[in-house]
């Protein structure tokens, strides 16, 4: 058996995926599970909502150029 694992961004289009699929042959069963954008990440201090934000946000920084180097980095830690 096979499994496929689809994300969806908005819950109407689940409806026609999921009706879509059952009509493809060879599928023997469809099953439905809904993943919290809230819902903690195992092991660590935040939720997969606050940190896909928090990439977002770096992405934008890194496009907008703000963003520090290794060496810099370096140079403030020294400082503590």
């Amino acid at each position: 058996m096979t499994e496929v694992i689809v994300s969806v961004e908005k819950s109407a289009d689940i409806r026609n995926i999921v009706a879509n699929v059952r009509q493809i042959r060879g599928v023997a069963e469809v099953e439905v599970q809904e993943k919290m954008e809230f819902e903690p990440i195992y092991g660590l201090p935040y939720t997969y909502k606050e940190r896909m934000e928090d990439i977002r946000r770096a992405e934008e920084n890194y496009a907008m150029g703000q963003t520090t180097t290794s060496e810099e980095l370096k140079k403030r830690v020294a400082v503590w």
